[in-house]
């Protein structure tokens, strides 16, 4: 397979409900952590189109 070439896989949708379910307490956890507050208010800063 070329490198540049790109492999497109399909799951059902329960699969991914589930899997967004299992990690979503994790990412929540982060941004509201002060760490993770830090590293969106940087994000922000090189991301200047997503501020509102």
């Amino acid at each position: 397979m070329p490198e540049n070439e790109e492999t497109k896989i399909e799951y059902e949708e329960n699969l991914l409900e589930e899997f967004a379910k299992a990690i979503a307490p994790d990412i929540k956890a982060f941004f509201q952590s002060d760490e993770g507050r830090l590293w969106y208010e940087e994000w922000l800063r090189d991301h200047p189109e997503y501020q509102k």
